[in-house]
């Protein structure tokens, strides 16, 4: 929730989605056979409303530390940069 404390999110908005984003499960069915409930640690229910909002707030900063171009579009990031030696490479 670090992420968006920072983005400015506070107070009763910022409980309410980490009370939205806690507590969460789930459980696959195959041909009528069903696992049993796992609780869901990570990521975004996919069909929200919030998802495209709070995966934008999780990947506005990626860049903000790299000697690096990138590029991001949708969920796609693509990290380049020019390597003409070794050093180069470690870089990127």
């Amino acid at each position: 929730m670090e992420n968006i404390d920072k983005d400015g999110i506070i107070g009763k908005v910022l409980n309410w989605l980490n009370e939205w984003l806690t507590g969460r499960r789930q459980r696959m069915c195959v041909k009528g056979h069903k696992s049993t409930w796992r609780e869901v640690t990570r990521g975004v229910t996919q069909g929200s409303v919030l998802g495209p909002v709070l995966f934008l707030m999780f990947i506005n900063d990626l860049d903000s530390s790299l000697v690096s171009a990138i590029l991001k579009f949708a969920d796609d990031t693509k990290l380049f940069g020019i390597v003409n030696n070794t050093a180069d490479r470690d870089i990127i």
